[in-house]
């Protein structure tokens, strides 16, 4: 038997993982730290698949190319402010849902879909409005630390 005659093992892991991504809601996570990105895909993956924009030019620029089941924004951007994206959002006719996850109150009149504070929402609560707004089953609950 020839290495052309044997099966590709990796190429279909592979596919089977991509197939499994496709299963499941984009977010895309838009926030300047880093690490409030690591908490915040961390908590998420594998019910969604995280897309993180560390700046605003980078959220604008997936918001074009790609389409997202919900959208995660501190609007505290380094190369702007984030209520842009969210009024250049709510114009759109088939826009995400926007979870504002900020420690700016975003105020009476936002056209944000929900708002948690940020750093005080626990991972239990923001699991509980991701996987509300998103549809997704609160299986995976249990596992969350208080």
């Amino acid at each position: 038997m020839t290495m052309k005659d044997t099966p590709d093992i990796h190429c279909d892991a592979y596919r089977e993982v991509a197939e499994a991504c496709r299963d499941v809601p984009r977010v895309l996570h838009v926030d300047g730290d880093g690490d409030a990105a690591l908490v915040l895909a961390t908590l998420l993956v594998p019910e969604t698949q995280v897309h993180h924009a560390a700046s605003l030019a980078e959220a604008v620029r997936a918001i074009n190319e790609q389409e997202f089941a919900l959208v995660v924004l501190d609007p505290d951007l380094p190369d702007g402010d984030g209520a842009d994206l969210l009024h250049n959002l709510s114009r759109r006719t088939s826009a995400p849902p926007v979870l504002l996850y900020s420690a700016r109150h975003p105020g009476l009149r936002t056209p944000a879909h929900a708002f948690l504070p940020k750093p005080w929402t626990s991972p239990r609560q923001l699991w509980r409005t991701v996987s509300h707004m998103l549809g997704l089953s609160s299986a995976s609950l249990q596992e969350l630390p208080i």
